[in-house]
């Protein structure tokens, strides 16, 4: 009875007026984006991290066309992170470009959540589900530490985004449009949505799929173009090794949903061994074998997605990025000491998680006390780890606190047109990110 009363109550909701729905649809997107953000530590939300300052900033104030969020890095496009350097570059004061960007990057969080709450309609009618599934956008337990609040790291929600982007139907003609262009820019901005193209052979004649998938496939073409044109540096030459692989995706997936934190993955391994790595798997596990043995065929289609998704993904960011620090096959009692999550273990964790409230919707009984308990777990999965202990931005440098320093420089050597700020992490830049001091000291 109260599911019945919730989806009707968003059937009223889609047959409101579209201003009214518009608005409703901002303001739930600016909510996420600000979940977002409060999960970001205080100390990490002035600084820039990574390629957000050494490469997207940095050539956004360089070069002032469009067409250069058109440029490559690495190999091939980032077309989101590079217009959002430019739009920030372009409306905000240099002080306040680190908090534009960590919170634009929140943002996008935000509008993926929404997509995906959108297009898990495709699924199932069940709000709860739909709300669980778009909760893993924000609160997915290892995404603080590297990945939230940037947009170094905004293809990892896109890629997070693309299965359920390619599942849903276009049901007029401006859904269609929507669904091209976001499937086009995602395919812009990441490379690795090309393991979901197999997907296209679901439901293959339904032409209401297909805006997405040509959208997909578009982007997809100018990468492959990029990366023919402008091929990637190898980043490792360490050779592989697909134990480490295989154990790394129970460290990185299954164990950072469970266990929350590098710290505490670490400490159960240096007490037990791989026991709870490996125990970590089990509800997930169970999760999959009930939706094979209870779900409808589309529900078993759909849990095969995500479990693939997961370990696809996992596979091939390591067979492109394999280094010393992931062979965890070689790794004695110190090494284990200093393992961390990363970056990498974000995308595998949403896949995996993704079928907590899937297997939800798999109880088919009058009461749905399975599912009632399966989903109360899930929530208070979510909630535990919504407050990070930290992140690798935790220490700075605060980029406002760099201008000051740079203004001060400009002002005591007018010559020289450009001082240097400092992002996170300090490696990843040694002489700091280039600021003109025209934009830090006003004209006489």
């Amino acid at each position: 009875m109260v599911q019945t009363d919730v989806n009707t109550k968003f059937a009223k909701f889609s047959l409101m007026s579209w201003p009214v729905r518009s608005t409703a649809t901002v303001a739930a997107v600016l909510l996420a984006a600000l979940m977002a953000f409060w999960r970001m530590p205080p100390t990490s939300r002035d600084v820039i991290w990574a390629e957000d300052g050494a490469i997207f900033l940095q050539d956004a104030m360089a070069r002032k066309g469009i067409l250069d969020i058109f440029s490559p890095y690495a190999g091939y496009l980032h077309v989101l992170p590079r217009f959002a350097a430019k739009s920030v570059v372009r409306f905000f004061a240099v002080d306040d470009y680190a908090l534009a960007l960590n919170f634009l990057s929140c943002v996008v969080v935000g509008v993926v959540a929404y997509l995906v709450f959108h297009c898990s309609k495709a699924i199932t009618s069940n709000v709860y589900a739909r709300l669980g599934w778009a909760s893993i956008t924000i609160l997915v337990a290892p995404a603080p530490w590297e990945t939230l609040g940037n947009f170094a790291n905004i293809h990892s929600y896109l890629l997070w985004l693309t299965p359920w982007l390619l599942l849903k139907p276009a049901k007029s003609k401006l859904e269609g449009v929507l669904f091209f262009f976001t499937a086009t820019l995602l395919s812009l901005t990441e490379i690795v949505a090309v393991l979901f193209v197999p997907m296209f052979a679901i439901s293959f004649k339904d032409r209401r799929l297909w805006p997405a998938r040509i959208g997909l496939l578009v982007g997809l073409a100018a990468q492959i173009l990029t990366t023919m044109s402008h091929p990637r540096a190898p980043s490792s030459t360490y050779p592989l090794d697909f134990a480490s692989i295989t154990m790394g995706w129970f460290l990185n997936s299954s164990s950072a949903l469970i266990y929350g934190s590098s710290s505490q993955i670490s400490a159960n391994i240096g007490n037990y061994g791989f026991w709870p790595p490996l125990l970590a798997a089990i509800p997930f596990a169970a999760a999959l074998a009930y939706i094979l043995l209870k779900g409808n065929r589309q529900k078993r289609l759909v849990a095969l997605v995500l479990l693939l998704g997961s370990t696809a993904v996992w596979g091939a960011t390591l067979v492109l990025n394999f280094y010393k620090f992931f062979d965890y096959a070689s790794y004695d009692a110190e090494q284990w000491k200093s393992f961390l999550l990363t970056r990498y273990s974000t995308v595998p964790s949403m896949f995996l998680l993704a079928l907590i409230p899937l297997a939800a919707l798999c109880d088919t009984s009058k009461r749905r006390t399975i599912s009632v308990a399966i989903l109360s777990a899930f929530v208070v999965l979510q909630c535990v780890y919504f407050f990070p202990a930290s992140s690798l931005r935790n220490h700075g440098p605060d980029w406002s606190d760099g201008v000051a320093v740079a203004r001060t420089a400009c002002i005591i050597e007018p010559s020289i047109p450009f001082q240097p700020v400092f992002i996170a992490p300090a490696h990843w830049l040694a002489g700091g990110v280039k600021v003109p001091c025209s934009l830090m000291v006003p004209a006489p």
